[in-house]
């Protein structure tokens, strides 16, 4: 008999519930063996290592609890752990970039007949309020990151002098990433001069300096300050004691230029603009015959800052 027979003949004939009854313990009534799971064997070594496992969790005491929290390992992930909840709970998109390691839709052009709108504003109420934004600059490496630095608060004497924030237009955190504060050695005002805790150099800057560029390439590079009196000084970083270059920034009449900002022409190290405290901005260069102020800009009716 043919197996196409057997299988016309099983399917003829269907095996009645009585009969798969009477089958043996553990065999269907196809006649195929039943498979089933079977777990592993554990002697009682085994056994008595898995008690052993399973202990009691015993509780800190409070001197125990106050050791790990004051650990510089909690404080660093409390401190990840708060920025990214934070980020969490305003926002719907990736919460984990590390910043320890845009800015809302752009304006639309005058063709939109549409005006540029508020898009959002950065305040701290403990930071920011009563202080003046002296500087901005944006992160190079994350350019969602903005730092902010501000002026002293008069309305609180013994608050830091100087504060910069660091805010984040990629969240819409309220709050900044990062705070930094400092206490200026110098202070200026109409009644007084400037002074320093250290004594200084005549070489070195005596008044107030408001702008700082580096200048050069990655492995030969200068640091460039200009004070308030038109002082311009070239610094090595590797030696900040004693300025490399000096350079008296002089408009008409060797008056001194009140230098408020600086900046350099891309992948230039020589010729610089400043503007300054009365309102006119100059261009001027570093080195050469003619080294100072090379022409002036009139136009502003105050200060130019940036």
């Amino acid at each position: 008999m043919t197996m196409d027979k057997v299988r016309t003949r099983r399917a003829a004939f269907p095996i009645s519930a009585a009969t798969a009854a009477s089958c043996p313990p553990g065999i269907l009534p196809h006649g195929l063996p039943q498979v089933k799971e079977v777990q592993p064997a554990i002697t009682a070594v085994e056994q008595e290592q898995k008690k052993e496992e399973v202990k009691e969790v015993r509780e800190l005491s409070e001197e125990e609890k106050q050791m790990i929290i004051l650990s510089e390992e909690f404080q660093h992930f409390v401190d990840r752990a708060g920025r990214v909840m934070e980020r969490a709970l305003c926002e719907s998109v990736d919460i984990y970039t590390d910043y320890t390691g845009c800015f809302g839709d752009e304006g639309l052009d005058e063709k939109s007949h549409q005006r540029i709108s508020l898009n959002r504003h950065f305040f701290d109420e403990r930071w920011s309020r009563n202080r003046t934004v002296t500087s901005l600059d944006w992160s190079p490496q994350f350019p969602e990151l903005l730092l902010a630095s501000y002026n002293n608060n008069e309305d609180s004497p013994n608050d830091p002098d100087g504060v910069v924030l660091v805010w984040n237009t990629k969240f819409k955190k309220a709050t900044p990433e990062y705070i930094f504060h400092y206490r200026a050695v110098g202070q200026q005002s109409p009644e007084t001069h400037a002074y320093t805790e250290d004594p200084l150099s005549a070489s070195a800057h005596t008044h107030p300096v408001y702008c700082m560029s580096v200048v050069g390439t990655q492995n030969a590079h200068n640091l460039i300050s200009i004070s308030t009196d038109g002082r311009l000084c070239s610094w090595s970083l590797d030696m900040l004691g004693q300025p490399q270059e000096i350079l008296d920034l002089h408009r008409m009449q060797s008056k001194p230029v009140a230098v408020t900002c600086l900046d350099f022409p891309h992948s230039d190290v020589n010729n610089f603009v400043v503007g300054s405290e009365e309102g006119a901005a100059y261009s001027a260069c570093r080195h050469g015959a003619k080294a100072g102020i090379t022409d002036t800009y009139d136009g502003h009716q105050g200060p130019v800052t940036g």
